[in-house]
């Protein structure tokens, strides 16, 4: 059976939605939001070397030290020495290296350390027989980074190492720069 009203429901209600839907569209009141611009002047950083040299000592060969062997030796951050055995003699003061980082007060800064190091004979010549890979106190990850609080406006760190030997290095005093960097978090 034929229903009238069923078919002009329809037709009605398809109309205004189509009829609506521009209307809602084009009423002429777009929608606004507030933001807010920011900038924190800080002073410039700084980083004193304090004590910055990590200093593994005197290490003397023994006749037991084989040519072709690798062996290590740790200053750690609070420079603590470790790594001594019966084929070495080991003596002199050894220390991690110091540094103070300063800057604005209570702001946080996070410090990195280059991963290793590589120390030529201060003859002049390069020697590939003797590495240091460097450690940062307060990198509790080990990806050769802290993040510090400058309270009071200054920051210490220190670094230390591990000290990689072959047993044919020629003797020699040893040593090689490292950079350690500071920027605002």
């Amino acid at each position: 059976m034929f229903n009238p009203f069923k078919k002009t429901a329809l037709v009605a209600a398809a109309g205004l939605a189509f009829v609506a839907t521009p209307a809602l569209a084009a009423d002429g009141n777009p929608a606004t939001a507030t933001g807010t611009g920011k900038v924190r002047i800080l002073q410039p950083l700084s980083i004193d070397a304090t004590g910055g040299l990590l200093d593994f000592g005197v290490l003397v060969k023994g006749t037991a030290v084989a040519a072709a062997s690798y062996y290590s030796f740790t200053v750690d951050n609070t420079g603590a020495f470790g790594g001594c055995d019966a084929a070495w003699a080991c003596s002199a003061a050894k220390d991690a290296a110091d540094f103070t980082v300063t800057g604005a007060a209570g702001e946080s800064v996070q410090v990195t350390v280059q991963s290793v190091v590589d120390l030529d004979g201060v003859s002049g010549a390069t020697n590939d027989f003797l590495s240091v890979a460097l450690t940062l106190s307060g990198d509790t990850d080990n990806d050769d980074d802290a993040n510090l609080v400058l309270t009071g406006g200054t920051a210490a760190f220190s670094v230390g190492g591990t000290l990689t030997v072959r047993g044919d290095v020629a003797p020699n005093t040893y040593t090689a720069p490292f950079n350690v960097s500071a920027e605002y978090l």
